[in-house]
């Protein structure tokens, strides 16, 4: 039974799809939906890729696939019936592994890969905001032979935004030294060589797997000097359910891997001593912006409650004493009156960072613990720029990010000289959570 299950994950693609590259052969261009369950929403994407490739790559052989995780609804049959062109194919398909996007996203690469594909572009099935030109914008940096990762930059509303600009976008930029916007954007593009790369990492029984994909390939590329550019998709919006909603298996999934991949490039980050080089931009701005969004904060706040409830003694553990009770003394005040300062939500990050990687507990516990934090800090970031459009609150998600490079020495002061266990009074505070 356990070789069995080894040999499952060795491909994402079942027999039926391996026979159908094989009669396909060979395709210039792959675009791909990882799905489930979203019927919803799936036709727009896939009607706009289709309309994408005929408008923009007449002249090459393309793929329409969609990876589904097992949808009950019609998510593949809508994508299947979708009109394409006469050199455009349509491959749908139930992967092997996992539950999540990123098995979705390896099937895609494999199929890129199989079928020697140039370039190999990942979309979103829940985005309500995709144009034609999506395909174009995210493939042909990559085409032109200029980059290996298209990444990204959209314009969103606060709270959608908040894993992003208020974690993943400030975290990575800081320690890696590289200002890419949107480390988790989940539309993208990659080179054929990149992608088989990517397929060949032992990371898809993993968080990786789930949705820990974006950040994930994001900063692989960041940290082995691929060739990253970005690009403006305009406005980013879905239907899909808020990222922040409670105990969001997504953020904790996101949050797993972005942790995890400090200890993996540890010996890269700590030698890190500029920040003034993003990542090109390719094309022009879209110049989009969004308009003010009315976001209640109540369920957030609530769950900022429960959360420290629960999960209050692993704060304790985790964070130092003065940190802990500025902590406190937030929850103390009404909902509408929290403010969380920039360079404390930068330490409390590094303190749940250190931890999780070095602490003895149970690192998807720390994760969790890390939730309610990040509710308060997103209501926070919130009231600091309520009424603003979009792109008037870049300043602050910029000076988030200087705040994570102003505490850098703080998260290498605590990553050397971190010890687990420093009393009994700790591990009895743990194994009671």
């Amino acid at each position: 039974m356990v070789e069995k299950e080894r040999l499952v994950f060795e491909t994402a693609l079942d027999d039926d799809t391996l026979k159908y590259l094989d009669e396909i052969g060979q395709a210039d261009v792959v675009v791909g939906i990882p799905s489930y369950r979203n019927a919803r929403t799936i036709g727009l994407v896939a009607r706009e890729i289709a309309r994408g490739l005929v408008l923009h790559y007449p002249h090459l052989r393309a793929i329409l696939v969609n990876a589904d995780g097992g949808s009950s609804d019609d998510s593949m049959r809508i994508v299947a019936r979708t009109p394409v062109g006469p050199r455009v194919s349509t491959l749908t398909l139930l992967y092997n592994g996992l539950l999540g996007k990123g098995s979705g996203v390896r099937a895609i690469f494999e199929v890129a890969v199989r079928l020697q594909a140039r370039v190999c572009v990942i979309v979103e099935a829940k985005v309500g905001s995709i144009t034609a030109d999506w395909v174009r914008n995210l493939a042909q940096p990559i085409l032109d032979g200029e980059y290996d990762l298209a990444t990204p930059i959209y314009q969103r509303h606060s709270r959608m935004a908040a894993p992003n600009d208020l974690l993943a976008y400030p975290m990575t930029w800081a320690l890696y030294g590289l200002d890419v916007r949107q480390p988790t954007g989940g539309d993208f593009g990659v080179s054929g060589e990149l992608a088989k790369s990517f397929l060949e990492r032992d990371v898809w029984e993993t968080d990786v797997a789930r949705f820990g994909s974006d950040v994930w390939l994001t900063t692989v590329a960041v940290n082995e000097n691929c060739r990253i550019c970005q690009v403006d998709l305009g406005a980013k919006t879905n239907g899909s359910k808020d990222p922040a909603l409670p105990m969001d298996p997504r953020f904790l999934q996101m949050v797993g891997t972005l942790f995890r991949l400090v200890n993996i490039y540890r010996n890269t980050w700590c030698l890190v001593t500029g920040w003034d080089v993003a990542a090109p931009m390719y094309g022009p701005e879209s110049g989009v912006d969004l308009p003010p969004l009315l976001q209640p904060i109540d369920a957030l706040w609530q769950a900022a409650q429960a959360g420290y409830a629960r999960l209050g003694r692993i704060w304790k553990v985790i964070l130092t004493d003065a940190d802990y009770s500025a902590v406190l003394e937030m929850l103390r005040e009404p909902g509408t009156d929290v403010r969380f300062p920039d360079d404390l939500w930068a330490r409390v990050v590094y303190d749940f960072t250190v931890v999780y990687n070095k602490g003895e507990g149970d690192p998807d516990k720390v994760a969790q613990a890390l939730l309610p934090l990040f509710y308060i800090r997103t209501i926070s970031h919130m009231f600091e720029t309520a009424g603003m459009r979009s792109r008037e609150r870049e300043p602050f998600v910029q000076e988030q990010a200087r705040a994570f490079v102003r505490q850098r020495s703080y998260l290498w002061d605590r990553w050397v000289t971190y010890v687990s266990w420093l009393d009994e009074g700790t591990r009895t505070s743990w194994s009671e959570v």
